[in-house]
């Protein structure tokens, strides 16, 4: 059920798209502010993690589930997992591998395959970009395109699919090639792939931290989601830090509806 703040806020929020389509972008639109995470939190949580994918016997089944995983995202992305060229017939590998991913899950229980989709993200943020913010090859489409990719740029495709190409897209960069997203998000972001992928809820298995950084995402990077979601998630984030400026989030966000209400975008 929507609360009475959220009904009020969508009501405003109708107002301001309208206004916004009318009007156009002003100059100096506010942004979404950050949420700061507490770095000691952040390393417990990777130091959790690195303990429970640590301790996987990658020589099984579950090694097998990682080999299913890059294959399919590199099939995804037209690449022959053999050598990384151009694949003209492409098949749908996802329904393979999430068999795969259900019959470990139902035969070994969630935590195996849990801490299998932790270490890939570890992997997947770690090719693509340092601590830093500074991403490991160029970002550009050329980096992702033609005959013969570099084998960083397949390593990146085999753990991340297509999400260099979604912040390249989506203009989640910055300069000097560095990330919009912080790394601790986009290791978040292929967690939450990872549930997705193997059939289970979004924010299956994160820990506050993580379910932080997903939400700030969503309600501050995410524009090209409809604003009632990136309102919700607004509003879980300050249910979980409570020093979250919500309402200057809110005034923010009213404001990029507004001026992005009259932009449709072709997929």
């Amino acid at each position: 059920m929507r609360s009475p703040r959220s009904a009020v806020v969508l009501a405003i929020l109708a107002s301001a798209c309208s206004r916004g389509a009318r009007e156009g972008e002003a100059p100096g639109t506010p942004r979404v502010p950050e949420a700061r995470l507490d770095p000691g939190a952040v390393e417990n949580v990777l130091r959790a993690s690195r303990a429970r994918h640590a301790a996987l016997d990658m020589s099984g089944e579950i090694g097998i589930l990682e080999g299913r995983f890059r294959r399919m995202n590199l099939v995804a992305m037209g690449r022959d997992p053999a050598d990384g060229r151009p694949m003209h017939l492409v098949r749908n590998e996802s329904p393979e591998f999430r068999r795969l991913a259900a019959a470990l899950r139902s035969e070994l229980g969630d935590s195996p395959v849990d801490a299998l989709g932790e270490r890939l993200a570890d992997l997947g943020a770690d090719a693509l970009l340092d601590r830093s913010r500074r991403f490991r090859i160029p970002m550009a489409l050329s980096s992702f395109a033609g005959e013969e990719l570099s084998p960083q740029a397949l390593e990146i495709l085999a753990l991340t699919r297509d999400l260099p190409l979604i912040l390249i897209r989506r203009g989640l960069l910055e300069k000097g090639d560095r990330s919009a997203l912080p790394w601790f998000t986009v290791r978040t972001l292929l967690r939450v792939r990872w549930n997705i992928e193997t059939e289970r809820p979004p924010r299956h298995g994160l820990d506050v931290p993580e379910t932080i950084a997903h939400l700030e995402f969503v309600g501050r990077h995410k524009r090209w989601s409809p604003l009632p979601e990136r309102l919700r998630a607004l509003e879980e984030l300050a249910a979980l830090l409570p020093d979250y400026p919500l309402d200057r989030a809110i005034e923010a966000l009213f404001a990029d509806g507004a001026a992005r209400a009259p932009v449709i975008e072709e997929e």
